[in-house]
């Protein structure tokens, strides 16, 4: 009846990249098919991983800025690559800081529908670091308010 005079190669003979063009105007928010359930990408993400990320990266810069703050008043810093840097310059260390969260960040998020290790999936290792700066801000700022008041009593 009709001839097929299509040229073009099919689009979906392989699965989309995780950069790819569809990322700015593709409409692929889930799996379509049963058998894309697990390991797929997706054009765009729902606007609670943009809320967590934002949340995460101000907590980064708020443990950055209390562990300065901390360090100042003779404390020591556990984490050996930000105790190389804490000595030099404040501004190094957060850029280097935000530089390497928000770039993990990144790669977890194009990675949100995979599972890891055959069960965790990547999205729920983003909420979990989100529970994990919670975790750390909230015992800095405490540390700083009890540091503070010991010192404005001495």
């Amino acid at each position: 009846m009709w001839a097929e005079r299509r040229e073009l190669k099919d689009r979906r003979s392989c699965p989309t990249r995780c950069l790819s063009l569809y990322l700015l105007k593709g409409r692929r928010r889930a799996a379509r098919r049963d058998e894309e359930s697990r390991n797929y990408y997706v054009d765009r993400y729902e606007p609670r991983y943009l809320l967590i990320i934002c949340l995460i990266l101000a907590l980064c810069v708020m443990d950055c800025a209390l562990s300065y703050k901390i360090h100042g008043w003779g404390g020591s810093e556990v984490n050996w690559l930000a105790a190389g840097l804490i000595y030099g310059s404040p501004v190094r260390l957060l850029l280097l800081k935000l530089g390497l969260t928000s770039t993990g960040l990144v790669f977890l998020l194009f990675h949100k529908n995979f599972k890891l290790l055959g069960r965790i999936g990547a999205g729920d290792v983003i909420v979990f670091i989100l529970a994990v700066y919670l975790v750390l801000s909230f015992y800095e700022a405490f540390a700083v308010l009890y540091i503070s008041r010991i010192l404005t009593a001495a």
